[in-house]
C-alpha cells in the first residue's frame, strides 16, 4: 500500500461494524483524457462519514463481473482514500491516502455499477453513474471527474453528482469542489413488479432500499404467501421475491409495501402499491392504436398511445412499433414499446414519446405514469403516415394509416393537435373512429382517457350546471360553477356567452369551442374583465353546431351571491 502515511503519520484501523453508508464512493474519474491537470490515470475516492476510523482489509471494489480486494489501508473519520489500479499509486500518493488496486475495474464513460462490500460481503456503498451526469457536453469528453454534492446523502443519486469545477479536473483525496446542499426528502417507492415466471415476482424501487431481504412480512401480494426475498443487483433497488404458489392468467394482483420500508435517508415511499400480472401473448386485435400526435409544435415530441382490449395481461417489452414508408414493410427500423419488462393490463393504455418530461408539462391532462419514454420513434411525416404494431416474432397485432385529412377540418391549423379514437377498441383502421382532441382537454390526452370518447354521461340533458347559484366568497363551498356538455358529437363546437338581467353582455366563456362528445367548463363568477360580479341574476346562453350542420341552443340562468 502506497500513500498511507500522510503528514508522517500512521493511522491504524478498529474492528467494529460498519453500516451502510459509513464509508462512501464520493468522486469517479471515468475519462482521464485530454488531461486538465491530474494524471492521466483513472480513480475513485472514497470518504469516511463516521466518528470512527475504518479498516478496509478483506474489503471489496467491485462492478458486478470482477472483485477487487482492497490491502490493509484505514480511513480516518473525515478522511478520504483515493483509489487506483497499484501500477498508478505513486502517481496520486501525492494527492492525499491512496490504495492500488491489483484488479481495478475499468470505468467505462457511458455508464456502470460499481459498489464496495465489507468482509462479510455486506453492502456498505455502490454508484451506478452514467454520462449524462455531467451535465456538459465538454467536460463528458475528458479529463473531470464526478463529484458528489452532499454527502449526508449518499444514496441520493438524482442531482447529486456533477462535473467537478476544479481548475485540476478533480479533487482526489480533498473535499469535493462541488460540495453542498442536496438534502434526500423524497422517496418515489417502488417502481416496478413484473412476474418472471408464475412463482417468482421481481420488485423494483426508485432508490435503494434498506434491508428488505430481512422484510419478508412487509411485503404482501393479495395473500400469497411469500416465501423468500433475494436482492438483484448491489445496489439494492431491484428483488426477486418467491412465491409460495403460482399466479394464475388473467388476474390483476396488488403488491403492497408496509410503511417500515424506506430509503437509507429514512424517506417513507409515496407509491406503496402496484398492480401486475401473469402475462399472455398479445394477438392480433389484442392491444390497438388509440392516440397519436405526428404533427407537434416545434421542440416537442411525437408520441403514439396504445390500448389493451383484451383481458389478458400484456408484457409490453414483446410489442414493437415501425413505420410503413412506400407500401415497403421495413420492420429494420422497429422500436420497442418499452425497454423493460412492464405490465399493461386489460382496459389500460400506454403511451410511448421520445421525451415524457415535455409531453407532461404540454399536456395538463396526460397521466404520467401511463407515459413511456424511448430513445426514439418511427417516423411519423406530419402529413400522414403507416404504423404498424408487431409481438417480437412478427406477427401483426394492429395498424394504422392516418393524415390531416382525419382532423375536424373547422380547426384553423393541425399542430400541436393529437387524434384519438371514439371507440378504443374499434379497428383503428377505420378513418370513422379518429377524430381530433377536444380544445377543452388541452388538444390531447396523452395517458389519460380520450376526450372524444362517447360515454354514458348518466343524464340526457345535454347541458347541466353543477348549482343554480355560486357565492365566490374562497370559503370552499359554491365558488364556481361547473357547466357540463353532454353533446355526444366528437366535432361538437361550443359557444358560451354571460348575459346580466338587462340582457347586457358580460363575458364569454367559450366561442366556437371544439368540445368534443363530453367537455366541462368552469365559471368563477367573473365579467370579461376578470373582476367578480355583482350580486343578481346571469342568464347563459349556449350554442353549439357540428359540420353536419346540426345545431343547439340552451338558456340558463345562475345567481351570483356576494
Amino acid at each position: 500500500v502506497s500513500g498511507q502515511v500522510v503528514d508522517g503519520q500512521a493511522y491504524p484501523g478498529r474492528g467494529f461494524p460498519v453500516n451502510p453508508g459509513d464509508i462512501v464512493i464520493t468522486e469517479i474519474m471515468v475519462d482521464p483524457t485530454p488531461v486538465v491537470a491530474l494524471p492521466a490515470k483513472e480513480y475513485l475516492e472514497l470518504h469516511n462519514r463516521g466518528s470512527d476510523t475504518v479498516c478496509l482489509k478483506g474489503w471489496r471494489l467491485s462492478d458486478g463481473k470482477s472483485n477487487s480486494l482492497f490491502p490493509d489501508v484505514s480511513i480516518m473519520p473525515g478522511g478520504w482514500l483515493i483509489v487506483c489500479p497499484v501500477a498508478d499509486t505513486a502517481l496520486f500518493s501525492a494527492y492525499g491516502l491512496t490504495a492500488g488496486l491489483r484488479s481495478f475495474p475499468a470505468l467505462t464513460n457511458e455508464g456502470k455499477t460499481i459498489f464496495i462490500r465489507d468482509e462479510s460481503l455486506k453492502l456498505i456503498h455502490g454508484v451506478k453513474y452514467t454520462s449524462d451526469w455531467y451535465g456538459n457536453v465538454l467536460k463528458s469528453n475528458g479529463g473531470w471527474s464526478l463529484e458528489m454534492v452532499d454527502v449526508a446523502y449518499p444514496f441520493h443519486e438524482e442531482g447529486n453528482w456533477k462535473a467537478s469545477v476544479s481548475p485540476s479536473g478533480g479533487t482526489p483525496g480533498a473535499r469535493n469542489s462541488v460540495a453542498g446542499i442536496n438534502r434526500d426528502t423524497f422517496f418515489q417507492g417502488i417502481e416496478s413488479v413484473f412476474p418472471v415466471d408464475s412463482l417468482t415476482v421481481e420488485l423494483r424501487f426508485s432508490e435503494s432500499v434498506s434491508d428488505l431481504c430481512n422484510m419478508k412480512e412487509s411485503i404482501s401480494i393479495d395473500g400469497t404467501v411469500i416465501s423468500a426475498i433475494a436482492a438483484n443487483d448491489p445496489l439494492f433497488m431491484s428483488f426477486s421475491l418467491s412465491l409460495g404458489e403460482a399466479l394464475v392468467k388473467k388476474k390483476v394482483y396488488t403488491l403492497r409495501a408496509g410503511r417500515e420500508v424506506r430509503d437509507f435517508a429514512g424517506n417513507g415511499m409515496i407509491v406503496n402499491e402496484f398492480r401486475f400480472g401473469l402475462p399472455e401473448f398479445a394477438r392480433s386485435g389484442d392491444v390497438l392504436f388509440n392516440e397519436l400526435l405526428f404533427n407537434p409544435w416545434p421542440g416537442e415530441p411525437d408520441f403514439a398511445e396504445f390500448y389493451n382490449c383484451s383481458e389478458k395481461i400484456i408484457n409490453l417489452s414483446d410489442l414493437f412499433l415501425f413505420s410503413v414508408r412506400d407500401e415497403s414493410s421495413d420492420t429494420s427500423s422497429l422500436v420497442p414499446v418499452s425497454a423493460e419488462n412492464h405490465c399493461l393490463l386489460p382496459r389500460y393504455n400506454i403511451v410511448i414519446t421520445s421525451s415524457k418530461s415535455i409531453l407532461e408539462e404540454r399536456f395538463t391532462s396526460s397521466v404520467p405514469e401511463n407515459i413511456t419514454e424511448v430513445s426514439s420513434l418511427p417516423s411519423m411525416p406530419d402529413a400522414g403516415g403507416h404504423l404498424v404494431l408487431v409481438h417480437r416474432f412478427l406477427e401483426k397485432i394492429d395498424e394504422v394509416y392516418y393524415d390531416e385529412k382525419m382532423h375536424f377540418p373547422l380547426l384553423g391549423g393541425f399542430e400541436g393537435i393529437s387524434l384519438e379514437k371514439v371507440n378504443p377498441c374499434a379497428p383503428s383502421i377505420d378513418r370513422s373512429q379518429w377524430h381530433s382532441a377536444s380544445e377543452t382537454s388541452g388538444w390531447g390526452t396523452p395517458g389519460a382517457p380520450n376526450s372524444v370518447m362517447l360515454e354514458d354521461q348518466g343524464s340526457d340533458e345535454s347541458v347541466i350546471f353543477s348549482s343554480t347559484k355560486i357565492t365566490p366568497d374562497n370559503d370552499g363551498n359554491e365558488d364556481l360553477l361547473l357547466i357540463d356538455l353532454n353533446l355526444k358529437n366528437p366535432e361538437s363546437v361550443v359557444s358560451i356567452i354571460i348575459f346580466d338581467e338587462a340582457g347586457r353582455f358580460v363575458s364569454k366563456l367559450g366561442d366556437n369551442l371544439l368540445a368534443g362528445p363530453a367537455a366541462s367548463v368552469v365559471w368563477d363568477g367573473t365579467g370579461s374583465d376578470g373582476r367578480l360580479l355583482e350580486t343578481g341574476i346571469y342568464v347563459f346562453l349556449i350554442t353549439s353546431f357540428d359540420r353536419t350542420g346540426k345545431t343547439g341552443r340552451w338558456k340558463k340562468v345562475c345567481t351570483v351571491i356576494r
